[in-house]
């Protein structure tokens, strides 16, 4: 039974920690929200090298809880495609494992809202992009010359030095 307990008590605090990095990643989404929203793309290096960090530990931490969750399927002598963490904690029907429940269904909403922020920040992305397409296409179809001349009288074919505009009659 002591050991159960130890290994709830590696489960929580590989939660908590999930928890806290779902925490840290929603609010790495909102600073890249604001910084689209206010086109501050030079912050967007900095949130998109964060988004990497906490993209990379929340793997990390995944991955110790499946190693976790094969570790105890291992003891039970399960095969470890017969059991899930969900599985687990409701054959323990521990007060222990409740709370931990609770912990992993919370987390697992948080989750579910993280994605659904990236999919808002993603259109918000794709929409700037679009935008800043159509920019440049108008740009490039620029009609003729815009018919500027030097203070001289000579012809230029943009505006930068241009003193004066062409009347026409």
């Amino acid at each position: 039974m002591q050991d159960i307990v130890t290994a709830l008590q590696q489960l929580d605090h590989i939660l908590r920690r999930e928890e806290a990095q779902c925490d840290a990643l929603a609010h790495n989404i909102q600073r890249e929200r604001q910084a689209l929203r206010t086109l501050a793309l030079t912050d967007m290096a900095e949130v998109n090298r964060q988004r990497a960090t906490l993209l990379d530990d929340l793997l990390l931490l995944e991955t110790e809880r499946t190693a976790w969750v094969m570790r105890l399927a291992d003891r039970w002598n399960l095969a470890p495609s017969a059991i899930s963490l969900s599985i687990i904690l409701e054959r323990l029907e521990t007060a222990e494992a409740q709370g931990l429940e609770a912990l992993y269904t919370r987390m697992a909403g948080k989750i579910r809202v993280l994605r659904h922020e990236i999919s808002i920040n993603a259109g918000i992305l794709n929409s700037l992009q679009a935008f800043i397409r159509k920019g440049l296409n108008v740009v490039r179809q620029a009609p003729a010359p815009l018919g500027l001349y030097s203070g001289s009288g000579e012809p230029h074919q943009s505006g930068m030095g241009a003193l004066m505009f062409r009347q026409k009659g």
